[in-house]
């Protein structure tokens, strides 16, 4: 398979996902040994080192540390999908205007970007993405690069107002007798999914999911065991490959995927 390199985004595209975890040195070791990758450190003004994932010295992924008001109030630790956009003040201001919450005004951070936080109608949290030196990801789809980001709602027809008025994202529906599937599209691309949330899902609330693609979807999955995590969904055939439904030791989930199609770069 050919290194999918990216060197930019367009408006609207997911562009990098990154995990805010109560123990660094643990994710940071969980995730080594699981996906490959090594990890660099970078100084922020006035706030813990951000680890930037890299694989093949190419940026795959990120990791910040929760502070101490995250984990006063019980929130888990959690993967983050961030959107570019080409004006964060407008599309900040977009979002609100479209049903959304704005949960942080945007903001600069250092030479890297400007970045705003917000949350659809249902309550999934999203962020906004400018960036200046740091534009994303440096590879995708690749064996242990990021690939996916798929939104669990409780309410989609809200979901999709609000994520083609913001983004200009179309929309097709999966018929089938299995739980229904949506496939957002940007420019005729598909770039993320959206499933309907159900009773037997219990209490999670609406949320963006991350996917990490892999060679062996089984022994990964395994391995997530070996290493201190937590298998939340065995392994599962869909239209594209096979997933599994996992966690990391601290309690982040995230999806695996073994692709059998080729993965749209």
């Amino acid at each position: 398979m050919a290194t999918r390199t990216r060197t930019e985004y367009a408006n609207g595209q997911f562009c990098w996902v990154d995990l805010m975890t109560n123990d660094v040195t643990a994710a940071q070791e969980f995730y080594g040994e699981l996906l490959g990758w090594e990890s660099a450190k970078k100084e922020t003004p006035g706030g813990p080192p951000y680890r930037v994932f890299t694989i093949d010295d190419l940026q795959v992924a990120g990791m910040g540390a929760m502070n101490d008001e995250m984990k006063s109030t019980g929130m888990p630790p959690i993967w983050n999908s961030y959107i570019n956009v080409d004006d964060i003040a407008a599309s900040t201001r977009r979002a609100q205007a479209c049903g959304g919450t704005v949960l942080m005004e945007p903001f600069q951070i250092m030479d890297t970007g400007h970045m705003a936080i917000i949350s659809d109608p249902s309550g999934a949290v999203v962020s906004l993405w400018q960036g200046l030196d740091h534009f994303g990801a440096e590879m995708i789809n690749d064996p242990g690069c990021w690939s996916w980001n798929e939104l669990l709602t409780d309410n989609v027809g809200a979901s999709l107002e609000f994520y083609g008025g913001l983004f200009g994202w179309a929309v097709e529906k999966e018929e089938s007798d299995a739980t229904p599937y949506w496939t957002f599209q940007l420019n005729n691309r598909p770039l993320g999914g959206m499933l309907q949330k159900t009773p037997e899902m219990g209490d999670i609330p609406s949320c963006w999911g991350v996917y990490f693609s892999v060679a062996d979807i089984q022994a990964t999955t395994n391995r997530v065991v070996q290493l201190g995590g937590t298998i939340c969904q065995p392994p599962f055939e869909v239209s594209v490959g096979h997933i599994s439904i996992v966690s990391d030791p601290q309690g982040a989930v995230f999806d695996l995927i073994q692709m059998t199609v080729p993965a749209d770069d």
